[in-house]
């Protein structure tokens, strides 16, 4: 049996996804959440309090970041393999002791990006020794739309973080930072055009993993867009210091939620390996049939894949196992690319000049 815990849109996904190979039990705290799926086979509660744990094979953790880290070791001690897909604050490898400990083996960050990126990334790395890696990645409209030339495809408070939280990026071994907004930069991408990004922050256990050469992620939005968020920024909307009773921050993410676009969303993602000249490329669209957006498509198939991987035993190590750990598996890769074509989420690999 696979635990998925949180049924939001994400947990959603990964569930829907599992059941046509495995039994699936669908974790939440929130009746109305679980009332919103229309899989049979829920638990309303936490997954501590769930009687059939111990015929639980492997958890995927679909909640917020700040509440993942408490489900994630809790199932660690209780010795069951875990696929999250939460961005947290702590590093990963912090668990890695507690994994190993009670045989358990824990895959982090595993969504899109950070997820699919990372095996993209560890492809190059590991297999063809590229050594200067760019992630180009996003999730967008096909066309801006005023008053920011862009509405949130994920949680409000996790786009305004991709603003305000450090970038990371690594050179030669070493984590180096940049203030996101302060480099903004125009990019190309095949088959969609001319875009502007910004370095981000999303490259997760790459930071400890490549050790030599250059890697770094950027964010795209439509051109326009992030000049007005570093007006915000600048001005102070992002803060979180209260004036008169709320803060600036508070108020935004309020204001924020409130812009919808009419547009379905679309998922761009560029590994670039800039001294091998190969690039895999990916653009994904809303699915109209099922209506399911590509930012849940990319995260929740993802981790569906990665998942089903793990548990065929692609994955042996006990521990704290990275995402781009499978890029350096033939057999992994392969198979995780293969799951993701059946949802018609195709990976293309391209030559361009180094």
């Amino acid at each position: 049996m696979i635990a998925v815990v949180g049924a939001g849109g994400m947990g959603s996904a990964i569930a829907e996804n599992l059941r046509r190979d495995y039994e699936v039990i669908l974790v939440d705290t929130d009746q109305k959440r679980l009332d919103g799926t229309p899989e049979s086979g829920k638990f309303m509660g936490r997954i501590m309090g769930f009687q059939g744990l111990d015929s639980v094979d492997l958890a995927v953790v679909a909640l917020p970041a700040g509440s993942a880290r408490e489900t994630v070791e809790f199932l660690l001690k209780s010795g069951k393999n875990v696929v999250d897909i939460s961005f947290t604050d702590y590093d990963p490898l912090e668990l890695d002791g507690m994994a190993r400990e009670n045989g358990a083996t824990l895959i982090p960050h595993a969504g899109f990006a950070p997820g699919l990126s990372n095996i993209l990334a560890g492809k190059l790395y590991y297999e063809l020794g590229s050594r200067n890696i760019e992630i180009i990645v996003g999730g967008l409209q096909e066309r801006p739309e005023p008053p920011m030339e862009y509405a949130p495809t994920f949680n409000v408070s996790s786009v305004i973080d991709e603003y305000t939280r450090e970038a990371r990026f690594v050179e030669n071994g070493n984590v180096r930072a940049l203030s996101p907004l302060d480099t903004i930069e125009p990019v190309h991408v095949e088959g969609i055009g001319d875009l502007e990004c910004f370095v981000s922050d999303g490259l997760s256990t790459i930071l400890g993993t490549f050790r030599e050469g250059i890697a770094i992620e950027k964010t795209v939005r439509h051109p326009g867009h992030l000049s007005k968020m570093k007006f915000l920024r600048d001005m102070g909307y992002f803060e979180t210091v209260p004036v008169a009773g709320l803060t600036p921050r508070e108020v935004t993410e309020k204001l924020f939620s409130r812009i919808v676009s009419g547009q379905k969303d679309l998922s761009i993602l560029e590994v670039r390996s800039l001294d091998r000249g190969l690039v895999y490329s990916c653009i994904d669209q809303f699915d109209t049939t099922k209506g399911i957006s590509s930012m849940r498509r990319m995260t929740g198939y993802t981790a569906a894949a990665i998942s089903r991987a793990l548990i065929n035993g692609m994955v042996e190590v006990k521990g704290m196992y990275p995402a781009e750990y499978m890029g350096k598996s033939r057999e992994a890769f392969d198979y995780i690319l293969g799951q993701l074509r059946k949802d018609n989420i195709v990976v293309n690999a391209r030559e361009q000049p180094s």
